[in-house]
């Protein structure tokens, strides 16, 4: 049973540095990468993140990159997802409470299309 999505489909902020719409908002979204992205860095691309270390984190995926990995448009990605017809089939993390996880694994699908991405936690941030 896919796991339920609040806000799905909804634009992100004027204000939000990234141009996309939210899978669950406010913590997980979609995005468009602009040309400096594609092509300022050699770092990975597929995930974004703002704000790790505050009560307001988010993430987003690469909307081509997502795209590509279910075999689809990216229009029809953002199609599907303002549909609620990409669903969140299930989350994995590396840890057993999914606390403090490094790893976690989504897997999205669309229609019959299925695919699971791993997205990585550069290092935790705290004190004692």
């Amino acid at each position: 049973m896919p796991i339920p999505l609040k806000g799905q489909g909804n634009p992100l902020p004027p204000n939000f540095p990234y141009r996309g719409e939210w899978i669950l908002e406010p913590r997980m979204f979609l995005y468009v990468p602009d040309q400096a992205q594609l092509t300022a860095s050699n770092a990975p691309r597929f995930t974004a993140s703002l704000h790790d270390n505050s009560d307001d984190w988010c993430f987003g995926f690469d909307s081509e990159q997502l795209a590509a990995a279910l075999n689809i448009t990216t229009d029809s990605l953002f199609q599907a997802n303002r549909h609620r017809e990409l669903t969140l089939e299930n989350v994995e993390a590396s840890t057993p409470d999914g606390e403090m996880a490094l790893i976690k694994r989504y897997t999205f699908r669309v229609g019959a299309r299925e695919t699971s991405l791993s997205v990585q936690t550069l290092g935790q941030a705290g004190s004692a």
